[in-house]
């Protein structure tokens, strides 16, 4: 799981250089700003969710 963690943090930053590329006019906003909005919502996604007990099993006879 740490691998994945690490590179969506890679993501987050490759697009907000992206990003800042959309600003300077060199790529359209319309393709860097869904980008930037998809890896930050996938890296808030991981990284919040709560791991839960799901309960223990049921013994079985």
């Amino acid at each position: 799981m740490k691998g994945i963690g690490i590179l969506l943090i890679a993501l987050v930053i490759l697009a907000l250089c992206f990003n800042i590329l959309g600003m300077l006019h060199f790529v359209s906003l319309a393709i860097t700003l869904p980008l930037l909005f998809l890896s930050l919502l996938a890296a808030c996604f991981f990284f919040t969710r709560k791991r839960t007990f799901k309960g223990m099993k049921k013994p079985t006879r």
